[in-house]
């Protein structure tokens, strides 16, 4: 940021990067002596094309938060308890919410109960396909209606009123550049779909510390904007957890 730091009066700062740039954790910046997070508040944004589709009127839901914690993928290995207990704690920090856990957080769940909540979010497993990234999903349980894979490609033909996606999962803000240096991925899907905004990882983030700051943001949520309810929510996490893998993934 050095070159246009003359040119930075504002706290907050919204970045539409390019190409690479869309996988770079600019609040992990570091000068020699601070991070960039320290200095601004920082908001990421696909590509200035998408802000005609952004919805601009806060949705009023009936109900405030839901939550899918650790769905059961049929697998031990894919278990996350430490996401499981996050889904519980995150839900009673808001009235009318609700956590569905392990075999009864399913994508089915989510396309009968999504519309009827403020924020959803999802403590689960996500999955990133470079190839075609349609298909990159977040991972919830399968019943005998849907094969538990939340894809792109379905998410273009869904209705959402949220005012925030929480993507508390792997890789989730990845995403393929495409021609017109847009990103093809889970979070113009969600965007797309009709949630104002998105909260979403670059990396495979670890089970612990996400659940940490996730439920130190929604605690902050109560009282700060989005963008800086996560920014404390990070500094805060740093302080036990220095290193920016454990903390910076997400924005």
């Amino acid at each position: 940021l050095r070159p246009l730091e003359g040119l930075l009066t504002q706290r907050n700062l919204i970045i539409v990067a390019h190409g690479a740039l869309h996988y770079l954790p600019f609040n992990a910046l570091h000068n020699g002596t601070e991070r960039v997070i320290e200095r601004y508040s920082i908001r990421m944004l696909p590509s200035a094309s998408l802000l005609q589709y952004l919805r601009t009127q806060k949705p009023d839901r009936p109900g405030g938060l839901l939550a899918f914690g650790n769905p059961d993928l049929g697998d031990p290995r894919y278990n996350l308890r430490h996401a499981q207990r996050e889904a519980v704690a995150i839900t009673q920090t808001f009235p009318q919410s609700k956590a569905l856990l392990q075999n009864q957080a399913t994508e089915t769940a989510f396309k009968q109960f999504g519309r009827g909540f403020k924020y959803i979010h999802f403590a689960s497993h996500g999955e990133f396909d470079s190839e075609v990234p349609l298909k990159s999903a977040v991972l919830l349980a399968k019943d005998a209606q849907n094969d538990g894979a939340l894809t792109v490609n379905e998410l273009y033909s869904l209705s959402l009123d949220a005012d925030l996606v929480t993507l508390s999962a792997c890789e989730t803000g990845l995403g393929k550049i495409s021609n017109g240096d847009d990103v093809v991925g889970l979070t113009r899907g969600f965007l797309y779909a009709g949630s104002r905004s998105i909260i979403a990882s670059l990396w495979k983030v670890d089970d612990l510390s996400t659940s940490q700051l996730m439920t130190q943001f929604y605690s902050n949520l109560q009282q700060s904007n989005k963008g800086e309810a996560l920014r404390q929510a990070q500094l805060e996490i740093q302080k036990k957890y220095p290193h920016p893998f454990f903390w910076a993934a997400f924005q």
